[in-house]
C-alpha cells in the first residue's frame, strides 16, 4: 500500500468529491484518513497514482493531472536554486510570472505544457516532445534572457521543419 500526504483542505475536498471517478480512472482503491491518502492496487496503478496525487499536491487541476496517465506526458521539478546565482529568488520567480502572468502563460501557449510555481520549485507537466523546449525556456529566464528571446527561441523550436522532398511524389 502507498500513501500521500495532502497539503491542503481545500485540495482534499476536491479529490474526495471525486474520489469514485479517481478509482476508477487510476483503478486503485482509496481510503482518505485526515489528509492522509492510502492507495492499494497493481504496483504500476499505485506508482501513477501517487504521481498524479503528487502534482495536484502542487497546485495543477485533477484533469491535468490525469494527463500523467498517458505516456507521452511527462511531470518535471526544477529547483530554481539549482539555475542561478542570484540570492534575491523573488526577482527571478516575478520573471517567470511576469507582469500580470503573461509571461507564465505565453510560455505555457508556445511550449504546450502546464506550469505552476511555488516556492522556489517550478512544476511542469507536458508532452514529452515539447517538455524540454519548456525546461530550456525556463532556463534562459531564469538565467536572466530577456523575455523576448526566450519567446523568439521557443517559436523558432516550435516550428515544424517542412518534410523533404525525396523525389517519391507521382508525376502526372
Amino acid at each position: 500500500m502507498s500513501s500521500v500526504h495532502i497539503k491542503s483542505l481545500k485540495i482534499l475536498k476536491r479529490i474526495s468529491f471525486k474520489k469514485k471517478f479517481l478509482e476508477s480512472k487510476l483503478k486503485v482503491k482509496l481510503e482518505i484518513k485526515g489528509k492522509i491518502i492510502s492507495i492499494s492496487g497493481s504496483e504500476l496503478s499505485k506508482y501513477e497514482a501517487v504521481q498524479i496525487f503528487e502534482a495536484i499536491n502542487f497546485g495543477f487541476e485533477i484533469e491535468t493531472a490525469l494527463l500523467l496517465l498517458d505516456e507521452n506526458y511527462i511531470f518535471e521539478i526544477i529547483n530554481i536554486k539549482n539555475l542561478t546565482r542570484r540570492t534575491d529568488l523573488s526577482q527571478v520567480r516575478a520573471r517567470i510570472i511576469g507582469r500580470k502572468g503573461k509571461t507564465l502563460k505565453v510560455l505555457q501557449d508556445l511550449t504546450e505544457c502546464f506550469i505552476k510555481l511555488h516556492d522556489n520549485q517550478v512544476y511542469i507537466i507536458g508532452p514529452a516532445e515539447r517538455i524540454k523546449d519548456c525546461l530550456n525556456g525556463l532556463r534562459k529566464l531564469i538565467q536572466g534572457s530577456k523575455q523576448s528571446s526566450t519567446y523568439a527561441y521557443l517559436e523558432k523550436q516550435r516550428k515544424q521543419p517542412e518534410p523533404a522532398d525525396l523525389g517519391l511524389k507521382i508525376k502526372e
